[in-house]
């Protein structure tokens, strides 16, 4: 405790020893505090905890810990904390209970939000039991579309650190940064540099609410162990003009850094992950503009072990949703013809995954390519029209004459399948719909944009617009839709049936590199899990209720996949698979705050000689 006081003043013949105490703590008075005798609470790292580092009281204070009224009187009494909760005992059971009926109580979705915030920083295996058992119902408060009002509001409702805010001016310490991170035992980073938040564009610093939101669901729906997940904010500025004069913004108030020196400050980062907790740590790219998305994904898939969720975690997600489809429009995946609405990341990992499903089924790359049309600002994706085809989707453009009128084209394309990419609510038109109606008797039509009001249609319209003919599948949740007199239950392409289970394949295998084929692998498992009763009722994705079960028979096909191809770096190679992911998930239950004791088998009998007296010569 005094390892920091001048030896001079606990050592001076000038001042006796109590009276040199006693200055030093009238010129040093941090010395009474806790914090400076032993471990803050906060310190609790990794899920093996050493007893002798944990004093009674962190067990209420920290969310790792903290049980809540569940303390039983014996582990009251022996951590020195009985008292300090009221006398009932409560099982998890009824706290949980008592959860769903305080969020109930709150009408509007972000104080919802911040309900299940406070409850995660104050009680952790609660937090993710909830929110694992109630999916359907909390999915939207945690995730897309309320995360999106968080991050909109996120300097309002910043309440306490979660995660890293690494700046542009940080540039040269990056690793310095990493290494304040109390965890040493990260397995998953996600982080974005906040350029193109969900549909809602630059949000810059006020983005850290998705990649706290994602790493939330990759322990609530693949029990991957909270204390391995980082969520990390790069704040490089904001094009957000808004933002800039925004009194409660928390991030830097300058322009986006572009160019060299925002290369190198990403290249800096990526190689302080890897130095910092290893090769095999997953680094996911979250929310990074089209400028920057697709080339930094192409920079590093080969030297990290790292993917991108818009890019293909989406096409993941809409290739599996079409996989489904098939079973009901009887049509193989190489006998549609695809159209885009937007030409961005996101229908780019589609297209691309699309066209590799359909050389799977047969034919050549450039077969399948041409079945691929795309649609921007600027009009159909054509070689003639002026400017040409933007440099990333060059695979996709077609030697056709220009057209910069969508109905028109869908009515001479006359696509099967239309995907909405746009982020522009209401592009699927009445006409459009009507006349994909025309083009095929059962229509396939993906609204992915997010939030729920950037979507290019709703369900409702969806089906009224097709006489109840299509096949509706959206980003962001739709209710229940009635169509002449049958209801139906639109799919939610929603990328949490995919990303969970890939991440957690990946870090149960150590595997070191991610191919685009392991997302096709994703696609399949979550396209067979697809039952005929959700197809009877128009869902093309299993009910969210059902995710956890996905997201662990995807973890199992990736994992097999790294060791078909090589990847993985555990061995020896688990005999049981399935078991060995088992054993490396999160228990969202209750562990018992009791110390471990065991017996001792009786000494055996000698005949000790008495002590004798030590020789004084000795």
């Amino acid at each position: 405790m005094f390892s920091s006081i001048p030896r001079s003043l606990i050592c001076s013949n000038a001042l006796p020893p109590n009276r040199a105490l006693a200055y030093a703590l009238t010129k040093c008075p941090a010395l009474l505090e806790p914090s400076s005798q032993c471990r803050n609470y906060h310190e609790v790292t990794g899920n093996i905890i050493c007893p002798n580092m944990v004093r009674g009281i962190d067990h209420l204070r920290d969310p790792r810990l903290n049980k809540g009224l569940a303390f039983t009187l014996e582990e009251r009494q022996a951590l020195g904390i009985h008292g300090l909760l009221a006398a009932k005992f409560k099982s998890q059971e009824e706290q949980l209970d008592i959860c769903r009926i305080s969020i109930d109580r709150y009408e509007d979705n972000l104080n919802k939000y911040l309900y299940l915030v406070e409850l995660q920083d104050r009680n952790e295996k609660l937090f993710f039991r909830l929110l694992s058992e109630n999916v359907e119902k909390y999915l939207p408060i945690v995730y897309t579309p309320t995360v999106g009002l968080a991050c909109q509001r996120f300097g309002l409702i910043y309440r306490r650190p979660r995660g890293l805010f690494i700046t542009i001016n940080d540039k040269g310490h990056i690793f310095n940064i990493l290494k304040n991170w109390p965890e040493p035992d990260v397995r998953a980073i996600v982080f974005t540099d906040g350029e193109r938040i969900l549909g809602l564009g630059d949000l810059g610093a006020y983005g850290m609410g998705i990649p706290v939101g994602k790493l939330s669901l990759y322990t609530a729906l693949a029990g991957i162990k909270p204390h391995q997940c980082l969520p990390i904010t790069l704040d490089v500025g904001t094009e957000n003009q808004d933002l800039l004069e925004d009194p409660l913004y928390i991030g830097l108030r300058q322009k986006r850094v572009r160019g060299k020196e925002y290369d190198e400050f990403i290249d800096e980062f990526m190689e302080a992950c890897v130095q910092r907790y290893g090769q095999n740590t997953l680094l996911q790219f979250e929310d990074f503009a089209l400028l920057n998305a697709g080339r930094l994904l192409a920079k590093y898939r080969y030297k990290y072990c790292t993917f991108n969720d818009d890019i293909q975690g989406t096409a993941s997600v809409a290739v599996a949703g079409m996989m489904a489809a098939v079973r009901v429009t009887k049509r193989k995946l190489s006998e549609n013809i695809y159209f885009f609405l937007g030409a961005g990341s996101a229908a780019n990992g589609i297209a691309t995954l699309t066209v590799a499903a359909m050389v799977a089924e047969g034919l050549t790359e450039k077969q399948a390519q041409e079945r691929v049309y795309m649609f921007d600002v600027d009009g159909l994706l054509s070689t003639r029209r002026e400017g040409g085809v933007p440099a990333h989707a060059k695979a996709f453009g077609k030697d056709i004459e220009p057209e910069k009128d969508f109905e028109t084209c869908i009515a001479k394309i006359k696509p099967s399948c239309l995907i909405g990419c746009s982020t522009v609510g209401g592009a699927f038109t009445p006409a459009v719909l009507k006349q994909m109606a025309k083009n095929i008797e059962r229509p396939v039509i993906f609204a992915l944009s997010n939030p729920t009001s950037k979507a290019e249609c709703t369900a409702q319209a969806a089906y009224d617009h097709t006489e109840g003919r299509c096949i509706f599948a959206s980003g962001s949740p739709f209710p229940p839709v009635q169509y002449d007199g049958k209801e139906y239950h639109p799919g939610q392409g929603n990328n949490s049936y995919i990303f969970p289970g890939v991440a957690l394949g990946v870090i149960a295998t150590a595997t070191h590199h991610i191919p685009e084929t392991m997302f096709l692998t994703a696609a399949r498992t979550l396209a067979n899990f697809v039952s005929q009763e959700d197809l009877n009722i128009g869902r093309i994705y299993p009910p969210l209720s059902d995710v956890k079960e996905a997201s662990l028979a995807i973890a199992i096909e990736v994992a097999k996949m790294a060791y078909d191809e090589g990847l993985a770096s555990v061995y020896p190679e688990p005999k049981d698979l399935a078991k060995h992911i088992a054993n490396q998930m999160y228990s969202y239950h209750y562990d018992s705050s009791m110390p471990v004791v065991w017996d001792w088998k009786p000494e055996e009998k000698f005949n000790v000689r008495p002590i004798q007296p030590v020789p004084k010569n000795i």
